[in-house]
This record gives C-alpha cells, structure tokens and sequence, in this order.
C-alpha cells in the first residue's frame, strides 16, 4: 500500500472520529473522496480499531468497528475476509467483531476459520492475559462490556466446529475464567451462574489433562450454579445442570462406582421433574435415553 493512499485512510478514519456523533457527518466525510473508499479502507479501520483496544479505549474501537463493518457490508465484503497478523490481533478483532454482531456465528466463524492456524493453547494464555489487563486498567462498566464480550466469544468457540477440539475448550475455559473475575457471585449472581454453567460444560468435553480432574471441576461448577439457578427461579437451566451432573457422575472415576450411578441416577430423575414430555419434549427424550443407560450400566456392575 502506498503512503499516500494511507494517510489518505488516515485522515478519513480522523475525521470520522471528529464527527462521530453525526451520522449525517459520517456519511459525508465517506462521500467527499469516494476513490478511497475500499477494502483497503475497511482493513485500516480494523487495525486502528485493535489499537484503541489494546490500549483501553473501547468506545472509539466499537465505533470504527461498526462503521468498517457497514462499509464492509456496503462494498459486498465480510469482516471475515480480513486476516489477523497475529493472535493478539485474531483476538481483538475477534472480540470486536463479537461485540458489533451480537455474536452472530456467520460472522465471527469465518473469521475464525480464515485464522485457524492461530487458534492454538497460546491462544488461550493470550486470551486470559489480556483479558485481565484489559479489565484491570477499565472502569466497571467498560469491565462488564469486555467480560460480557469474552463470555459470548467464549461460548462459540466452544461450540466451533472446525479447528482442533482440544485447543477450541482450552480457549474457552480461558474466557469463562475471565469473565468470572467480573461477574462474581456476590455481585452478579445469575451471570456468575450461568458462567459456571458454561465451565462445567467446557470441563466436561475437555481433552487435556486428566479426566478424573475435570470431572471433578465439572461436577463442582455445576454445584455452584444450583447456588442460583434453582428449580423455583430457572427451572429449565435447573433441569439441564442436572441433567448434566447425571452425565458427569455416571463417568465420574473419583469416589465408589455405585454410588456414581446412584448420584447419576438421582440427578437424571430431578431433570425429569422439570424436562417433562410436554414442556420439553427434546429434553425429556435426552433425559429418559440417559437414564435408561445408567440404570443399565448399574444393572451390569452386579
């Protein structure tokens, strides 16, 4: 890229930031030269954008995320055709992108995808560091926004289906982690609990490490939860931790193998209280499909 054309991108990009109150004005600095309005424009939007996040300014960084991301719509381009340098960058943008979507999958997945190469357990280290200086250095309302960003970001990579599998939980743990530190059980409640939720379910499929161990954090994230999402508040979040908790006492290796199952067994009932056949069709068959298979499986140990 020649030096003229970027501080042209520059000087557009400062001018938006002056006018950013108007939206009248922002689409007339875009008009006034239309010949750098392009996916080259786009591209030095989001990297400026990176820097203002990385140095804590995330209102500008949301704004100009939000104008490259309709310009970007406007040229018939995706975010997601714009390449990270490297995994602090795949974050930030990955975050940004976050934010301004709402989450939306079709968005930030090809992102992802594009960067694959990135999302490695570095990634996961990168994730939490930054995440807790970034959160240290804001006020609490910036920290909420950033912890509710990482909490979302957190939930689709867990759910991402490309990728290695191993590292995609080792983000997400990464992320759930961080988000805990904001959103405290004394403070936040709900959230906290749906987070430990979201844990529990990280642990529960995690690969590295060992399985005992992260049967046990499961077990004792989704504990936690019960603390707030109780059957009289969030009856349905109540019936899937326990249904949960049925799934990770029956392959649960800590602890006598009966009592397992009985526990597992236990928990697969409760759901079942809640998750009946009416209200919860989908949910009931998962619940009376499990519970058929450890009552089985305890039939089998005598």
């Amino acid at each position: 890229m020649d030096e003229k054309r970027l501080q042209a991108y520059f000087d557009i990009i400062n001018q938006l930031l002056v006018n950013a109150s108007s939206e009248e004005e922002e689409e007339t600095t875009l008009n006034a030269d239309p010949e750098y309005v392009d996916a080259g424009l786009v591209e030095t939007m989001i990297e400026v954008g990176r820097g203002f996040s990385e140095e804590g300014n995330e209102d500008v960084a949301e704004f100009l995320m939000s104008v490259a991301t309709q310009l970007a719509d406007a040229l018939g381009l995706s975010l997601s055709d714009f390449s990270a340098e490297n995994q602090g960058d795949l974050l930030i943008q990955a975050l940004l992108v976050t934010e301004e979507t709402e989450g939306n999958p079709e968005v930030v997945y090809p992102l992802l995808q594009n960067n694959i190469e990135l999302l490695d357990d570095k990634f996961a280290e990168v994730l939490r560091n930054w995440g807790m200086d970034a959160i240290s250095q804001s006020s609490s309302e910036q920290a909420e926004d950033i912890a509710a960003t990482i909490g979302i970001f957190s939930s689709l990579i867990q759910e991402f289906p490309l990728g290695k599998r191993v590292d995609n939980l080792e983000i997400a743990i990464a992320g759930y982690e961080v988000v805990s530190s904001v959103f405290t059980a004394d403070n936040y409640p709900e959230q906290w609990a749906a987070t430990q939720y979201n844990l529990g379910n990280a642990y529960s499929d995690r690969i590295r490490g060992q399985k005992a161990e992260n049967i046990e954090k499961a077990i004792s994230c989704y504990q936690a939860a019960l603390q707030f999402h109780t059957r009289e508040t969030y009856p349905y979040e109540w019936g899937m931790i326990q249904n949960n908790l049925g799934a990770a006492y029956s392959n649960r290796v800590k602890g006598e193998k009966t009592e397992n199952l009985d526990a597992s067994i236990h928990h697969y009932e409760a759901a079942l209280q809640v998750h009946t056949q009416e209200a919860y069709p989908d949910e009931w068959k998962m619940a009376q499909n499990n519970l058929a298979g450890v009552r089985q499986q305890k039939g089998n140990n005598f």
